[in-house]
């Protein structure tokens, strides 16, 4: 039997409350995933340039930072189920008026809401997994849930690519709305608290301050924690320039970019699956490192053949491993962070993405400047940040000394 944490297996069916909370996360891709082939067609709605759209992404991941650096701590004072419910109430809402803007500003306006909210979902789900597991089982856990979450990284490009051929990214914002209410109403009658009373912090806001510094005080999390933020700021070089690549380069059309952004986001789905059964075997902090070397090379090859008019299939296969990489590295990263931590579990699942969001955010311009004709920009992107994640991981992490992960 899994081992809990703190919470009682009397009082919970885990196996539901890991399936519920795995299809609640699949709101974060969603708000996301399914906009990205309609991007030039959004800005001709708009009538502004398509650089200016895909900022957008800045202002969905300053909302994924707000969201969680809000609502992790703030999860670990009130419980999670209410800042669940409440975090997917105003996706909703956010998703509805997004559908109906009418002008630039309340479209972006929306998307930062929409990824405020959809973070919030994000990490309350992952404390809630934290609150019911330990050690290896945590990885276990996790995984379980991906296989939900995870599938949404490739549902929704192509919903974002197939729904063009019989409605707009208007109709699709609206269907992902929908979507979005039947989960609320699953999370609300079935999701139960996993925070006991007896385990809250008293303080809310003044105590947030003071669970930040807990766990930043802890070398190996801040580590890890840094390593996750070059993840977040190397599949943003990704996303901001990959769909674009694939119509200039490649004469990809806009109804089929997200068949290939799907198939790429599939990878990902591979890549948590096998390194979370691979660290059942393997210490996950050299499971890690593998993986960050891999993506390094992998940014390398993409800048080396760049300007030699790469065939199609080869440029493809690239940008798949690297998202395979990217996928393989969440759950040993997110794992060890962690597992230190379980009486700070929302501020610790907070912090853990919460500065990659707002390092993306900060990155807009510069995901703008990058060359979005051939692999260069993206290529050397992903290498340099990669070769700084692998100096993180040897000076600061330092796997050799890394606890293994409890059975």
């Amino acid at each position: 039997m899994a081992k809990l944490n703190r919470v009682s297996p009397k009082t919970i069916n885990r196996g539901k409350a890991i399936a519920i909370i795995g299809s609640v996360q699949m709101l974060q891709p969603f708000a996301l995933d399914p906009f990205l082939p309609s991007t030039n067609v959004i800005a001709q709605g708009f009538a502004v340039s398509p650089s200016l759209i895909q900022l957008t992404l800045s202002a969905v991941s300053l909302g994924f930072a707000i969201g969680m650096l809000i609502t992790g701590p703030l999860s670990d004072s009130l419980g999670r189920r209410r800042p669940l419910l409440m975090a997917m109430a105003i996706y909703l809402g956010a998703t509805v008026l997004c559908a109906f803007s009418n002008s630039v500003e309340l479209f972006f306006a929306m998307r930062l809401l929409q990824g405020l909210s959809a973070a919030s979902v994000m990490v309350v789900g992952n404390a809630m997994i934290r609150d019911m597991y330990e050690g290896i089982h945590l990885i276990k856990a996790l995984s379980r849930a991906l296989l939900l979450q995870a599938a949404s990284w490739f549902i929704g490009p192509f919903m974002g690519s197939l729904f063009l051929y019989f409605t707009n990214w208007r109709g699709i914002a609206l269907i992902i709305a929908a979507i979005s209410s039947l989960l609320m109403l699953l999370a609300w009658r079935l999701l139960p608290e996993t925070l006991n009373v007896s385990d809250r912090k008293d303080q809310i806001f003044k105590g947030m301050l003071h669970r930040f510094r807990a766990v930043l005080r802890d070398r190996q999390y801040a580590g890890l924690v840094g390593i996750a933020l070059c993840f977040s700021l190397a599949i943003y070089a990704y996303l901001s320039v990959v769909p674009f690549i694939y119509g200039q380069e490649f004469a990809i059309a806009s109804t089929s970019i997200g068949l290939f952004m799907g198939l790429n986001s599939m990878g990902s789905y591979v890549g948590v699956q096998l390194s979370s059964k691979l660290s059942q075997y393997v210490p996950a902090q050299w499971v890690l490192s593998w993986v960050i070397g891999l993506s390094a090379a992998l940014g390398l090859v993409m800048l080396l053949i760049s300007k030699s008019n790469p065939p199609q299939w080869l440029a493809v296969g690239l940008i798949l491993a690297f998202v395979f990489a990217f996928g393989a590295s969440v759950t040993p990263n997110s794992a060890l962070a962690m597992a230190p931590h379980g009486q700070e579990a929302g501020t610790a699942a907070a912090l853990m993405s919460v500065t990659g969001y707002l390092a993306t955010a900060a990155a807009g311009p510069f995901y703008t400047s990058l060359n979005k004709s051939d692999l260069s920009g993206v290529g050397a992107t992903i290498f340099g940040i990669m070769i700084f994640a692998m100096a993180l991981m040897i000076f600061v992490v330092r796997p050799r000394q890394v606890a293994a992960l409890t059975r």
